[in-house]
């Protein structure tokens, strides 16, 4: 249960795992200090800020050529040099011995010397070659059978400073990066129920740098079989079971796990239900979600979870799950089909019906993850790879396709920037709109081809003016659609070389609000649907996106990652954002600043961000965003609204052998973790 221990902490420091020893008691009448989640992401400086190193290289090579411009001794030359020495070199030498009658001899005193000479060398040939296959098989013994050696470098970030270090310890254990982003997610679950979950879903990017293979895990929920559009047009506060699509968060780790993970699957879930079990801070950010919940739409179990004792746990407040420990204790145990089909099954779909739902057993256990490759495309020399359809990572690709045709660069005025990359993802958030699943409709992959295809971004860019705002309603129609969810992120750059971006998330915040007697939190993936009179007063609904047996929704979940189009030097990139369609605004913006104006992640996630508003023609900037920005925007016609925060981007960059995490400074909670060689 969400209970507080017995004995209490106000908060940690510094991010650092949770320690229920590190303050005094407190109830929760008590005054809490504020938790400090900064972030314990250390910056190293990237080679590209490195002036000084061609002038040190220089003045190596010059003193290594200074030396090396040296006389060495011929050792040929004093042997042959010795020999002369022993030998007669003249008639006078000759008569200046005593006289001997001369006699034939077979020997050759030169021959003898230079025959004991060739068998020297023989020698020292054969112990060099000896001594060189033995230091070569020693080393490939060691590589296979020999202990584990120092690894290289790596980052972690997600959301939650807990969760960062988990995944940390994880490849400080000789995981894989994919076992330290399986830990994570699953850590966030627990930190932050009202984000994601095993009662939720979502998608895996990963990514083999050296052999530059890629693969997306998609782990979305998907529609009972029994769910029906005229279903959703009864009012759904009193039905909310009908909101629970089928959850494949563990279908999704456990797949993944398969394909990549080094550790056991027992240890790896372990260390997550050790979370639960051990307890953690309350964070900023769920304290705050928890602060929003109406009493009137939470049932008694999900009470009994979140608000022990009828009150509301304050940030810093020391908690555990062991409900959620003890589920994820049988999962390790005896796999994912623990969840599909076994008991907490037939719990989960008791709960749901319940509630209204349709969700029967056969949903669970004919759920699987779809195994799929990427969508690529190429920008400004960098390959670009990102969740296919129903995941919205086309509109990502098409917004940089526009943008690359304006020539941005570091030498560009920036406020006219923001002008340029307004009006191209007003194009790319309405083409969004009208993305679906494609195993159900074929027409979404000649969308998608349409969307990240160069000629047509051509064609778009020229409906731009670049000095005069338009509505969105100028370049192409769009579907309504109603503000979707939060998600989770997790981001890993480990020493095996891979890149994994995972996003997960429970729809809007608690999701369905369904809990179940065991603690599993169920999600509310069905609104991410289309249909006629979802909401009052909304526009045409999206054919591509309507509801059918086992199909996915539109997704705006975004894991993104980027490499250098040629070889394997140069930057590479990780990143990932919440709140829906703006997350698609967020990552563009990011990609932008690192690729075009050539910023540094740091400085590329600190910048203020601008997010299109298509149903109001309205441009949401953040508090980051400079005044003097915001007035050249309103000079070109952009109705612009300052809010605090529009989205949480977080990001790994790894340039040559340098790796380095960032979290995204409008973050409480959110922890990067940068290792490097000793």
């Amino acid at each position: 249960m969400f209970s507080p221990a017995a004995d209490t902490v106000s908060g940690y420091a510094g991010g650092n795992m949770a320690d229920k020893d590190a303050g005094q008691d407190t109830t929760l009448g008590s005054a809490y200090s504020p938790v400090d989640y900064m972030s314990i992401t250390s910056f190293p400086r990237l080679p590209e800020e490195d002036v000084l190193s061609s002038e040190n290289a220089l003045r190596s090579r010059k003193d290594d050529d200074h030396f090396l411009s040296e006389q060495d001794t011929d050792p040929d030359l004093f042997l042959k040099s010795a020999r002369l020495q022993r030998l007669p070199s003249s008639a006078s030498d000759l008569a200046s011995h005593d006289a001997t009658p001369l006699r034939e001899t077979h020997r050759d005193p030169l021959a003898e010397d230079c025959t004991c000479r060739q068998d020297g060398l023989t020698i020292i040939i054969t112990a060099c070659l000896t001594f060189a296959t033995g230091v070569t098989i020693a080393l490939i013994v060691q590589i296979y059978v020999g202990d584990p050696q120092i690894f290289n470098q790596g980052a972690v970030v997600t959301d939650v400073a807990q969760c960062t270090s988990l995944g940390f310890d994880v490849l400080n254990k000789q995981g894989s990066s994919v076992d330290a982003a399986v830990v994570a997610a699953l850590c966030l679950g627990i930190i932050h129920p009202h984000t994601s979950g095993i009662g939720g879903g979502g998608v895996m990017l990963v990514h083999d740098i050296r052999k530059n293979i890629s693969r997306v895990i998609d782990f979305r929920e998907t529609a009972p079989f029994a769910l029906r559009e005229e279903m959703l047009q009864s009012s759904l506060e009193q039905k909310p079971g009908l909101l629970v699509g089928v959850p494949g968060m563990l279908s999704g780790m456990h797949q993944a796990h398969q394909l990549y993970g080094r550790l056991s699957w027992k240890e790896v879930v372990t260390m997550a239900a050790d979370v639960g079990r051990n307890g953690f801070n309350v964070t900023h950010d769920l304290a705050e979600a928890l602060s929003h919940i109406k009493d009137t739409n939470m049932s008694e179990n999900f009470r009994n979870v979140f608000l022990p004792d009828g009150q509301l746990p304050l940030s810093g407040m020391f908690v555990r799950r062991l409900d959620l420990a003890a589920i994820l204790d049988s999962v390790a145990e005896n796999g994912a089909s623990e969840f599909y089909n076994g008991n907490l099954t037939q719990e989960m779909v008791a709960e749901i019906r319940a509630k209204g739902g349709v969700v029967t057993e056969e949903d669970f256990s004919n759920y699987s993850t779809a195994l799929q490759q990427p969508v690529e495309s190429l920008y400004q020399g960098h390959q670009i790879l990102v969740a296919p359809a129903p995941h919205a990572g086309a509109a990502l690709i098409m917004a940089l396709n526009i943008l690359e045709g304006f020539n941005i660069t570091s030498q560009a005025p920036r406020n006219n920037t923001y002008h340029l990359i307004a009006e191209s993802l007003k194009i790319a958030l309405s083409m969004a709109r009208g993305l679906g699943d494609p195993m159900f409709d074929s027409s979404v992959s000649e969308v998608v081809a349409q969307m990240i295809s160069k000629s047509q971004a051509a064609l778009l860019r020229q409906m731009i003016n670049e000095s005069q705002a338009a509505p969105p309603g100028h370049y192409t129609s769009f579907y309504g659609m109603e503000s979707g969810g939060v998600a989770s992120q997790v981001m890993v750059m480990g020493p095996d070389d891979f890149i994994v971006s995972v996003m997960s998330s429970l729809n809007r915040p608690f999701g369905s609000g369904i809990v179940t007697s065991s603690g599993v939190l169920l999600n509310s993936q069905i609104l991410d649907f289309s249909w006629p009179n979802k909401t009052q007063g909304s526009s045409q609904p999206n054919p591509k996106n309507a509801i059918q047996p086992g199909k996915r929704p539109l997704s705006f979940l975004l894991p993104t990652a980027v490499r250098p189009s040629l070889g394997l030097c140069g930057t590479y990139v990780a990143v990932g954002s919440s709140n829906w369609d703006r997350a698609l605004s967020g990552i563009t913006q990011v990609l932008t600043n690192v690729l075009s104006f050539r910023k540094n992640l740091s400085e590329s996630l600190s910048y203020g961000r601008l997010h299109p508003q298509l149903d109001y023609n309205v441009l949401l900037v953040d508090s980051e965003f400079l005044e003097e920005d915001i007035e050249v925007l309103q000079m070109k016609g952009h109705v612009v609204h300052k809010v605090d925060v529009l989205s949480l981007v977080e990001g790994t960059r790894r340039t040559n052998d340098l790796i380095i995490g960032v979290k995204d400074p409008r973050s409480a909670d959110a922890s990067a973790i940068t290792m490097s060689m000793p």
